[in-house]
This record gives structure tokens, sequence and C-alpha cells, in this order.
């Protein structure tokens, strides 16, 4: 009996205990108060030294002079440089594929999902809704400093609308801030019938909205009197194309070459799409003058072509020597390089506002990219509102973001100087008043699968994939073998074998040759992707022909020795 009722006693002390602790339990605070830090508020306004009081995920005050207030927990950052939360408003990480891949915008398509591949007409599809970020994907955008995200799908015609999410761990539904936001137009090809050309696009896309506009009159019509108008028709495409049509909500027109630029400014004026901006604009250097005709924010992506793809270079007259180097080549690839890193200078110095994002790059290329453009001539607070409060801007949530004052998200950088300066690292990122701790790189890269620089991924073996030309599917071989940063290989297709040479940065490859079909003269080619393990998306660009996306996988268990062969 005695034994009996010292169990029972026993038992209702392990559950008394664990009630305290349950009570007790230490979690992450969203109480903080930040105090000697160095604060800029946004571009031109900066407290050298000041505080930060966030309260259940918002900013209470700032100021160099505020009380800090009991409770929370107070950090000091001596010697730390505090910044509003990055904007990036066009992050395809986490979306899935679009079927029939894309034009303009973003040129590596390898930032989207592994997940299946989605159709290329469904302008009604929110991108909130499909939006299924790793855990890494959100600690990469974290660690580049991106605390917000627009998410812009990749490819396809009309491939669905842009959502605003809080880039924060935890339910998914928790993070979507905005829904939608834009309706994205893209030139991919449709796989399963018209259009699928590039000029079948334009030509689908500006009638699809003539015919949503039209829709919408006969609508309106029938509404005011029913006796006498014709009977509306219902289309499902052009119902979600309507708010587009009617200027209501902005149509993001994807366009990276000067000639998509210009075609897709008249298409809007075709289309008579008056709420209109562009994505990707990558020589909009080049046209800085009818963009800023347009009277419209462009989003800049920070993936850049390489110097021969860049329209009119492969008209140059060039005659390479006979043996040595061709310095010459290297001259001029070295200053188109310079001018498609200046792309945001020219585009700001002419008046165009322009947001950046890193649409078809890694996370950890962006802010080395926005840094470029800084050394270029990029002013630091031009710099500073292309990422913050532009972006906040077209994406509708300026109220909530972008600046750091009282009454909005606690969305914050803190870093150990100034941010655009070349080695200045990320210490800690808040999203919501959330505390992200960011960890120290290793050595040489974020790390990965072995064998490549840095740590980075190796690329090295044979590849098999399709990419899909003007003429269909075509299947392909690629073979590459690895030395350091450095990469030689050869493309095979129906059309004959193409020797290659290039680089890898981190996740990122590059790859030029020159093919000699039979029959035609000599056509230069390069190669842009991303690899994930065993899986590389990219694009292929021939001289004057189309860009060509293609997706293929890593044939073996195993990577080619470097300097080796199978």
């Amino acid at each position: 009996m005695k034994r009996a009722a010292c169990v029972a006693g026993l038992a209702l002390l392990a559950v008394a205990a664990a009630e305290v602790r349950a009570q007790t339990e230490i979690r992450p605070p969203r109480d903080y108060t930040l105090t000697n830090a160095r604060i800029v508020v946004a571009p031109g306004r900066v407290i050298e030294r000041g505080v930060i009081v966030v309260r259940d995920g918002r900013i209470t005050a700032v100021g160099p002079a505020v009380q800090i207030p009991a409770g929370g927990l107070t950090l000091d950052l001596d010697g730390q440089t505090v910044y509003p939360g990055f904007v990036d408003p066009a992050v395809s990480r986490g979306l899935p594929a679009i079927v029939g891949g894309g034009r303009g915008g973003g040129r590596g398509g390898g930032a989207a999902s592994e997940s299946a591949e989605q159709p290329e007409l469904s302008p009604a599809r929110a991108a909130a809704d499909v939006w299924a970020p790793t855990q890494n994907d959100l600690n990469e955008l974290r660690a580049a400093g991106i605390t917000t995200a627009g998410l812009a799908f990749e490819g396809g015609i009309f491939p669905g609308r842009v959502s605003v999410v809080k880039v924060s761990d935890g339910d998914a539904r928790q993070r979507v801030m905005r829904s939608p936001v834009a309706q994205q137009v893209e030139f991919g090809r449709n796989t399963r019938g018209y259009p699928n050309t590039y000029i079948g696009a334009l030509a689908y896309i500006e009638q699809s909205f003539l015919d949503a506009q039209y829709d919408a009159r006969v609508q309106a019509a029938f509404e005011r009197n029913p006796a006498t108008a014709p009977t509306p028709k219902y289309d499902s495409e052009h119902q979600a194309l309507q708010p587009a049509a009617a200027g209501q909500m902005p149509a993001w027109i994807a366009a990276s070459s000067v000639r998509e630029i210009e075609r897709h400014i008249e298409l809007a004026r075709l289309a008579a799409l008056s709420n209109v901006v562009l994505v990707g604009v990558q020589e909009g250097f080049r046209v800085a003058d009818r963009l800023r005709a347009l009277g419209r924010p462009v989003i800049a992506s920070l993936d850049y072509p390489t110097p021969r793809q860049v329209t009119g270079r492969s008209f140059e007259l060039h005659v390479a020597p006979v043996s040595g180097e061709d310095k010459a080549a290297a001259e001029a690839d070295s200053a188109v390089a310079r001018e498609l890193r200046s792309n945001a200078v020219k585009l700001v110095a002419a008046g165009v506002p322009v947001a950046l994002t890193s649409r078809g790059v890694s996370p950890a290329q962006y802010l080395a990219r926005v840094r470029a453009a800084v050394e270029e001539g990029l002013p630091a607070d031009a710099a500073l509102g292309a990422v913050t409060q532009i972006p906040a801007r077209l994406l509708g949530i300026e109220a909530a973001v972008g600046t750091i004052e009282a009454g909005k998200l606690a969305n914050l950088v803190v870093a150990e100087g100034d941010i655009f300066a070349k080695d200045t690292k990320i210490r800690q990122v808040f999203v919501e008043g959330e505390r992200y701790i960011i960890p120290e790189a290793p050595a040489g890269g974020r790390g990965g699968r072995a064998g490549g620089p840095g740590g980075a991924a190796s690329v090295a073996g044979e590849w098999a994939g399709e990419m899909e030309g003007p003429a269909g599917t075509m299947s392909f071989t690629l073979t590459l073998r690895q030395e350091g940063t450095a990469l030689t290989g050869e493309l095979q297709t129906e059309m004959g074998p193409v020797a290659l040479q290039g680089e890898q940065n981190g996740a990122e490859i590059s790859l030029r040759g020159t093919a000699s079909p039979p029959g035609m003269n000599a056509i230069e080619i390069s190669i842009t992707g991303r690899v994930t393990g065993d899986e590389l998306r990219g694009t292929l660009d021939a001289a004057g022909m189309a860009t060509v996306p293609f997706n293929a996988r890593r044939r073996g268990p195993g990577a080619v020795p470097s300097g080796g062969s199978r």
C-alpha cells in the first residue's frame, strides 16, 4: 500500500515538473532593443549612433536618444551598421519550373524548384500557392540580406501572378504578405500547341489582352442593358487577365535584350496596357532614354549575359591572331562585361527608377553583383534604394518595409560595416522581429557536393539532357572536365560535336564554343546554367538565333576526375 502511494506521488511530481518546464521553457524572444548601432534609416538618412526598439515584430522606436525600455533582449551593436531588410521583387527560388522555358528577365533558368513542371498558360495561378522553398533556400536568401521577396515565375507565357512573402521559417501561409501583386508576361513556348515560337507568343499575348478588354466591355454593356447587349461569353484566361488589361494590376513583362525591350514596349502600346513594368532589362543601358520615356520603374536582373551574347557582338569584325593569346578579343569582352555591370548605373543616371533582383542568379551572387554595380559607379544611396524602397513600392508594401521607421515591420540587416564594401559580412537578419544569426561561411564557399572549387558542387561528368528549340525537342550529351574553376568539355548533338571551355562560379557555370554544322558557317555558342546536385538547368545561346532553355541530368554515380575523361 505504501509502495503504491509512493509511486502515485512520484507520478504527480513528474506531471507537475513537466508543467513547470512547459511554462518556463525558454523560447526565442521577439522583443529586442538594439543599441549603439550605426543606423541607415533610408537612403541618405543615417543615425551615426542610435537605438532601435523592436516589440512583437514591429519597430516601436528608433533614434539617437531613445530610452531603453524594460523587458526583451538588449543587443549591443557597437561597431556594426543596421540597414533595412532587402526586398527582392522577382525571386523564383522555391517555385516550380514552367513547361516551355522562357526568354527575358533571368537567363539561367536554374533558380526554380525541381518539383513537377507547371503549364505555360495559367494567368490566374498565384505564386504563393505553389511556393515550396527548402530550408536551404530560405537560409541562402537571408544570408544575402533578403528579408522580403516578390515571387515571380521563370518561363512560360502567362505563368501566373506575383506574390509577396516574408523570408521567415514556419507556416507558409503565415509568410504571405500580399497576393496577387502583378500579372506576369513571359515569352516561352507552348509545348501543347500554338504559340510555340517567340513571334507567335508576341502575337498571342497582344491578342489575349485585347480580347480580355473586349470581354470586359461586353460584360459591362450586358449589365447596363441585358435586353439589347450581346450575351457575354466566359473565358477563364481572359477573365484572369482583365485586371492587368484594365491597368488595375501591373503587367510585369520580361525583356532582356535591346530587341526584346523595344518590342515589348511596343507590345504594351498595341495591347493598350497602361500599367507596365519591364523585368530583366540587362541591356537597358543601351536604350536608357527609351526606358525613361516609358515613365515606369524597371526591375533589373543581376543575371548578365556573357559578352558574346550582347546585342551586336556577333556582327563585329574581328580577326583572331594565327597564334598566341587573342588580347584584342579579351579586352573587348572585358569592356562589354563592364558595361553590363554598369547597367543600373546608366539607368539611374538617365532618371529611370530601378529595382534590382537576383532573378536568374543564386542568392549568394546577389549582394556581390550589387557591390560590383557600386564599384562601377552606382551611388550607394541609389543602390540601397534599388534593394529596399523601390522594390517595396513596386510590390505595394512600402508602408510596411523598406526603411527603418516606427510602425514598420522589424526587417533588419546587421552588418559589420558598409554593406556595399567588398568584404563586409552580414552577421544577423531580422524578419518581422524573428532573429536569424548568419553563420560564418567556410573558407572558399558555402559548401556543397565535394569536388568543386572552394567546396562548391562539382560539375564534372557526363550530362544527358534535352533542349527546346524552334524545331522542337533535341537531345544532347554534355561532357565536362574540371580543374579548379576552369572547365573544358564537349557538347554532342545531332548537329555534331562542339568543343567548349569556360568557368564555374559556385553552382553557376558558363561555357563557350564554336559550332560548325555541315553546310553552314561557324556559329559561336554560349551555355549558362546552374547545377543542383545532379540536375543542370540553363540556356544555350547561338549567335544571331534564339535563346534555348535546357534541362540535363548527370549520368553515372560519380564525377569525372579533374582533367580526365570517361
